[in-house]
Order: C-alpha cells, then sequence, then structure tokens
C-alpha cells in the first residue's frame, strides 16, 4: 500500500541523509533577467553575462532536482550555467515526491524546482499548500530501462535479455539476483516502476511477476534512495536495476530496452499506462502516467528572476542541448497548472496545455 503522508519528523531524517548539494559562501544577492535571458547582477559593472565571476554581488541560485540527474546537474549544467548566466547554482538532488515535502515543510525554499513528475508540483499547488507552486512546464520525457552491472555473475544473461533471446523476468526470478529500486514512497521512478511490472504482467503473460520478483511495494531488501541508486550498481552491490534511459546513458552503463506498451515512455500510450495502478493507503487509486519531467519557480523563490532565466536555459538554451545529449527525450514547453502565472520571458516558450 502507498503511504504519502510523510510526518515532518520522518522529514528531517530525509533532508540530512544521502543528499547531493553544492556549496557555496558567497552573499545571495537578487538579479534582473535581459532580454537574452542571461542574469545581470544588480551590483555587477562588467555586463558580460558569459563570463562568471563570483564576487557578493553574484546570485546563489538554489535548484531542488530530481535526484536521478545528480550527474547531469553537477557536473555539465550547474558549472556551465554559472558561466552562462553568472550565477552560482546550487543544487541538491533527492526523490521528487520527498523534495516536494520538504518544501511544503519550510526545509528547503529553493529558486527552481525539477521533479521527474507533474504530481510533485500537485503536491505543491492549491491554497492548503500556501500556493507555493502555481504553474510548471514541461521539460524532457524519458523512459523505464533495466540498467545491469557487467560485473554481476548474471551479466551474460542480462546480455542475452537485452538481445531479446531471453526474457528479462526470467533472469530476475534466478535465485541470488540482487534488483535495486527506488522508494514509491519518494521518488516517482519508484512508482513508475510499480506500474512497469504491472503492465508487464498484461504484456508477457505472466500474472505473478510482480509477487514473483517486487515481492512489495516498498521492500526492504530492494529499495534504495534516489540519488544513490546508481552507485549501488556501478560499485556492484546490485545486480540490476529500474533507471531512467538518461541515467545508463550519462553512466555508461549496460541497459534493457522495455517496450513502449511498459516502459512509459512515449505519451501516445497514456490510455494503455493508466491501466496500471496503485491503490494507497487512503483508498486513493493512482494510475500509471507517461515519464514526464517538469520545471518551475515556486512562490517563494528568493531569486526569482534568476530562478527564470535559469528555467529558460534548460527548456530552451544551452541546457536543453546537455540535456539531450544526456539521454533525455525533447517535448515541447507545455505547461500545467495556471498559464498566467507563468513569467513573462517564459511565455512565448509554451506550445500548449499538459492534458
Amino acid at each position: 500500500m502507498i503511504r504519502f503522508a510523510l510526518a515532518v519528523s520522518v522529514l528531517g531524517a530525509i533532508s540530512g541523509c544521502g543528499q547531493n548539494t553544492t556549496q557555496n559562501n558567497a552573499a545571495g544577492t537578487t538579479g534582473n533577467t535581459s532580454s537574452n535571458g542571461a542574469i545581470q547582477s544588480t551590483g555587477g559593472s562588467t555586463g558580460n553575462h558569459t563570463t562568471s565571476v563570483r564576487t557578493a554581488q553574484t546570485t546563489n541560485l538554489s535548484v531542488l532536482y530530481a535526484g536521478s540527474m545528480t550527474k547531469v546537474m553537477e557536473q555539465k549544467i550547474g558549472p556551465q550555467a554559472d558561466s552562462a548566466l553568472g550565477i552560482h547554482f546550487q543544487g541538491e538532488g533527492k526523490g521528487s515526491t520527498a523534495l516536494a515535502q520538504m518544501m511544503r515543510s519550510g526545509l528547503r525554499t529553493p529558486d527552481v524546482f525539477i521533479s521527474a513528475a507533474p504530481s510533485a508540483n500537485n503536491l505543491l499547488m492549491g491554497a492548503s499548500n500556501h500556493n507555493l507552486v502555481k504553474w510548471y512546464l514541461a521539460l524532457a520525457q524519458d523512459q523505464l530501462v533495466i540498467a545491469y552491472s557487467p560485473k554481476s555473475k548474471f551479466a551474460g544473461q542480462l546480455q542475452q535479455a537485452a538481445k531479446g533471446a531471453l526474457p528479462w523476468y526470467k533472469v530476475m526470478e534466478e535465485p541470488g539476483f540482487r534488483f535495486g529500486r527506488t522508494d514509491p514512497l519518494l521518488d516517482p521512478k519508484g512508482e513508475s516502476t510499480i506500474f512497469m511490472f504491472k503492465l508487464a504482467e498484461t504484456y508477457y503473460h505472466q500474472p505473478d511477476l510482480f509477487s514473483q520478483i517486487l515481492k512489495s511495494n516498498e521492500n526492504p531488501s530492494q529499495v534504495f534512495p534516489e540519488e544513490s541508486l546508481l552507485s549501488q550498481l556501478t560499485t556492484g552491490q546490485v545486480d540490476a536495476i529500474i533507471a531512467y534511459k538518461h541515467e545508463a546513458v550519462e553512466w555508461n552503463v549496460p541497459y534493457i530496452t522495455l517496450p513502449d506498451a511498459i516502459n512509459l515512455g512515449n505519451a501516445n500510450d497514456a490510455a494503455a499506462y493508466a491501466k496500471a495502478t496503485i491503490t494507497e493507503k487512503n483508498g486513493k487509486v493512482k494510475h500509471g502516467t507517461p515519464i514526464l519531467f517538469t520545471i518551475t519557480v515556486p512562490t517563494n523563490a528568493l531569486h526569482p528572476s534568476a530562478g527564470t532565466a535559469f528555467a529558460r536555459y534548460l527548456i530552451s538554451g544551452p541546457g536543453h542541448e546537455i540535456l539531450m545529449k544526456d539521454g533525455f527525450t525533447s517535448i515541447g514547453a507545455y505547461f500545467g497548472g495556471s498559464k498566467a502565472a507563468v513569467p513573462s520571458s517564459l511565455q512565448n516558450l509554451i506550445q500548449g496545455q499538459l492534458k
């Protein structure tokens, strides 16, 4: 059973473990966004946004992002955005649901929130959530794959499965197989993993896949924090994991591509994905949806102009090109929530409303 009501005391524990955060000692200030999207420091005088000069006037931009993006955000986008936008990127990656819970409880007040599912934004909308989010834009699509360790004793069989010569689930049912995934309570990928297995039961005519492999929604022998799941694989602690395709690409690990019918990566299959369900403890039924990463600037952001410039950088600028090279799939800037609340400098990017 899925339980999404997390106690504040639990959130305190979440906020202190396994986080990926960049640090900065410079003082934060507000900034203005130029017509080309670059940030010009209110105290700066060079006017050259292509050169990053970390002064007391450099804007410290707090970005909370989906934990699966840790490598690309910390090693590529963060450093390059520093230079291009004249900011000091301060990132933190975790499961998107966990991040939303931390924002709702006041443990974090980011300038930008990047989630792995629109549902994480929904946790922050409305008066009961202090209207922390009023809009969000689609950032990119992705799909689930089975990433595996070339060091695994099952690597040969998994390689055969990747070629379609052996059912992947038969390998996972082998005694001693070590499987990793994320927590469905804290991370959309953890939910998507459950949806994928339920879709696979029908697709492969294997009605016991969930009970044979996952055992339960929150099987503690399989669940790891989102931001450390890949390291469990690369260090050989597990044989295979459910990953986003972009994770397997950026970590250069072999993976098994799954059919569109079960990988949650094709928006045209949304109706079919919705047939997979999870019933929460309160009786609410959740349906499978296509995987969609989103971006927003919360209403309580300390640096909204800088946050908006960073969002534009990722949606249509060089940051977007980095994401595509990293294995994401491009999608138009469709909005969720209130179109009128989208900042004016992003309005010309909007291509429609998310269904």
